[in-house]
C-alpha cells in the first residue's frame, strides 16, 4: 500500500496545484507536497529494509535496491527545489507580471513532472516507464516555454522535436523488445514486465534484443544529453526557470540513465557479452568529444 500511497500523493497534487497554486498559497501548497513525498519516501525505505523488494498491483509497481535509491534523491531534489522555488517565483511572479494562471500553470506542469519521474521509477512496466517519459517531456516543455519570449519558445520547440525523436526510437527499441519476449512470456503486460523479462532473458532472440537496445540508448540517451540528439539541453536549461533547469538536470538525467540501465541488464543477459557496455562508452565518449571539440 506504501507504493500506492506515495503515488496517488504525487498525482493528486496535480489537480490541487492547478486549482489553487497561485500566490503565497501556492507555493505553501507546492512545498507541503514535496514534504509528504519525502516523508513517503523514507517511509518507503524503512518497508524495503524490513521486507526486501515490493511490488503493488500484480508486480505493475516495483521497488528494488536501484529505484529506491533514484526515488530517494528524487524527494530530496524535490523537495528542495519546491522550498527555493518559493522565494525565486515570488522574484519571477513580479519581474515578469505573470498572472494567476500563469503561477497555476507554473506549479501544476511541475508537480507533473515530478509524479512522472516517480511514476517511471515506481513501473515495473517498461511500456509504462515510456509513458512517463513521454509525460515528462511535455510539462517540461510547457515550462521552458513559460516566459513566452521568442527565446523561451524556440527553446522549448527544439527541446519537443528532438525528445520526441529520440522517445520515437524508445518507443520502437519498447515495442522490438516486446515482440522478442512474446515467444518466451506469451502476449500482455507480462511481457513488459522488467521482473519477467530479467528471469527469461537469457532466453530472448539476442539480434531482436541487440536492435532493440541500440534504438533504447539513442532514445533515451537524448534525454541523458548523449551525442548527436543532445542539442536541446543548452538551449532548455538557459530559457527556462532556474528550478526548471535544476530538475532537469537532478532528475530527467537521472531517470533516463535509469531506463537505459533496466534495458542494459536484460541486454547483458541476452547477448552474455560487453555489447551494451561497450555502446555506453562509446556514445559517452562521442558525446566528451563533441563538448571539447566546441568548447
Amino acid at each position: 500500500m506504501i507504493l500506492v500511497g506515495l503515488l496517488a500523493w504525487v498525482v493528486l497534487g496535480i489537480p490541487v496545484l492547478a486549482l489553487w497554486g497561485d500566490g503565497k498559497r501556492g507555493r505553501r501548497l507546492f512545498i507541503l507536497i514535496q514534504v509528504g513525498v519525502f516523508l513517503l519516501a523514507v517511509a518507503l525505505a524503512e518497508r524495503y529494509l524490513d521486507l526486501g523488494t515490493l511490488t503493488a498491483f500484480g508486480a505493475e509497481l516495483r521497488v528494488d535496491v536501484l529505484s529506491l535509491i533514484l526515488i530517494l534523491l528524487n524527494s530530496v531534489v524535490g523537495l528542495m527545489t519546491a522550498w527555493f522555488s518559493a522565494s525565486y517565483w515570488h522574484t519571477e511572479v513580479q519581474r515578469h507580471d505573470f498572472g494567476v494562471a500563469r503561477q497555476r500553470l507554473y506549479h501544476a506542469m511541475f508537480q507533473s513532472f515530478l509524479a512522472t519521474m516517480l511514476l517511471a521509477l515506481l513501473s515495473n512496466n517498461l511500456g509504462i516507464l515510456w509513458v512517463a517519459l513521454e509525460g515528462a517531456t511535455l510539462s517540461t516543455v510547457l515550462l521552458v516555454s513559460l516566459q513566452r519570449s521568442g527565446e523561451s519558445l524556440e527553446a522549448a520547440w527544439k527541446y519537443f522535436i528532438l525528445c520526441g525523436v529520440g522517445l520515437a526510437m524508445a518507443l520502437f527499441g519498447t515495442v522490438l523488445l516486446y515482440f522478442a519476449a512474446q515467444p518466451v512470456l506469451g502476449s500482455g503486460a507480462q511481457a513488459l514486465l522488467w521482473s519477467s523479462l530479467h528471469q527469461q532473458a537469457w532466453r530472448l532472440n539476442g539480434t531482436a534484443m541487440a536492435i532493440a537496445f541500440v534504438f533504447i540508448l539513442v532514445g533515451y540517451g537524448t534525454k541523458m544529453g548523449l551525442a548527436p540528439l543532445n542539442n536541446w539541453l543548452p538551449d532548455a536549461h538557459a530559457a527556462g526557470p532556474s528550478t526548471v533547469s535544476a530538475a532537469l538536470s537532478g532528475l530527467l538525467l537521472n531517470v533516463a540513465l535509469y531506463a537505459v540501465l533496466r534495458f542494459k541488464s536484460l541486454a547483458d543477459a541476452a547477448l552474455g557479452g560487453d555489447f551494451a557496455a561497450h555502446l555506453l562508452m562509446g556514445f559517452g565518449l562521442l558525446s566528451r568529444f563533441l563538448v571539447i571539440s566546441s568548447g
